[in-house]
């Protein structure tokens, strides 16, 4: 009477032996799958946390073959007896700039959070971009757009698409693009901004190692291989009066794509000193524990083609401060004496 009770049982203890292997199995057989689309099924040691996130930084500006199979050495060496994830950061810092270049950072945790994020500001300070007309002359201002989400990078376009438009019907003899001090971040939201300034067309591009994405500007719409990544809702009207655009040493990275995007526009030319040198694209990373690589994969290009990801010389260097705005003006004032005689 005892016996079919106890075969039930070794039947009960075979099937769920089976589904335990089966599942170990998938487990062992998924798990590095998964983990790099950055799903993981089980937590990473260390060592496996920083081998994934070197594999992230292949597409690295300059990781060639050599370059790479000795970072991948180094890093393994320096984090053989990490014990926790932190541990890993110092050489994946060093990984990250061996294999993107200088613009390339390891973000732990929270500064990832503070760049990346969409809870934050919008930018480092709260700033948004003014507009100040003068003599005829408008002044859009860009300063640092650093991370937040949709609305905060929508209320950055807005409120320079708002200012361009109110200083239309004043703006007689020119505009001024003011990006010194700008140290960049969110691109989009930038060059939506000037989108009211910029002929429509591919205005810049991103070399990569294997292709070159082309930016256009539509109207008010920015696009990134004909994807729209930016836009703004408000009145805007291209101009055909001249553009001074200026670049001091602190104008750096999406600055200075938003400068190169005005490099051989007919009626732009920049003023000021040398950019900072980071005219470069970076793309981030975000791994297990919400940190982040953001890894410079290409370069900068004018719509004539020439690359960049070297300080932007410009057509007019200024040394002395004090002599920007006596340099612009005598300069929209030939030009729009040049202007003016042509169309007669």
């Amino acid at each position: 009477m005892s016996r079919a009770p106890r075969s039930r049982q070794r039947i009960v203890l075979l099937v769920f032996s089976s589904l335990f292997l089966f599942l170990t199995g998938c487990v062992w057989v998924l798990n590095p799958i998964a983990e790099r689309l950055n799903i993981f099924i089980v937590p990473p040691s260390p060592q496996r946390y920083a081998a994934l996130a070197v594999e992230q930084m292949r597409p690295g500006l300059r990781a060639d073959d050599a370059t790479y199979a000795a970072v991948v050495r180094e890093v393994d060496r320096r984090v053989a007896a990490a014990s926790i994830l932190s541990d890993t950061y110092p050489a994946l810092q060093d990984a990250a700039v061996r294999l993107g270049g200088e613009h390339s950072a390891f973000l732990d945790p929270a500064a990832a959070d503070t760049y990346f994020g969409s809870g934050g500001s919008g930018d480092e300070t709260g700033a948004l971009p003014t507009v100040v007309t003068e003599d005829g002359v408008s002044t859009l201002s860009l300063p640092t757009h650093v991370g937040g989400g949709g609305a905060a990078n929508q209320r950055y376009t807005d409120a320079a698409i708002d200012g361009l438009a109110a200083a239309e019907p004043v703006t007689t003899a020119g505009w001024v693009l003011d990006l010194r001090g700008n140290h960049g971040g969110n691109v989009w939201p930038m060059l939506a901004a000037v989108a009211p300034l910029l002929s429509d067309g591919q205005v810049m591009s991103f070399d990569y190692a294997d292709r070159s994405d082309a930016v256009t500007v539509e109207g008010a719409t920015v696009s990134l291989r004909g994807a729209e990544q930016a836009t703004s809702t408000a009145r805007t009207t291209k101009t055909s009066l001249p553009i001074a655009v200026l670049i001091d040493g602190m104008t750096g990275s999406s600055a200075e794509a938003v400068a190169i995007s005005f490099v051989s526009q007919p009626n732009a030319e920049l003023f000021g000193q040398p950019s900072y040198g980071f005219s470069t694209v970076n793309e981030p990373r975000r791994l297990y524990d919400g940190a982040a690589i953001n890894l410079t994969t290409a370069v900068d290009a004018d719509r004539s083609g020439t690359r960049y990801g070297t300080p932007i010389v410009p057509d007019h260097v200024i040394d002395d401060p004090g002599a920007f705005d006596p340099a612009v003006r005598q300069w929209l004032a030939r030009r729009a004496q040049t202007d003016a005689d042509a169309a007669r």
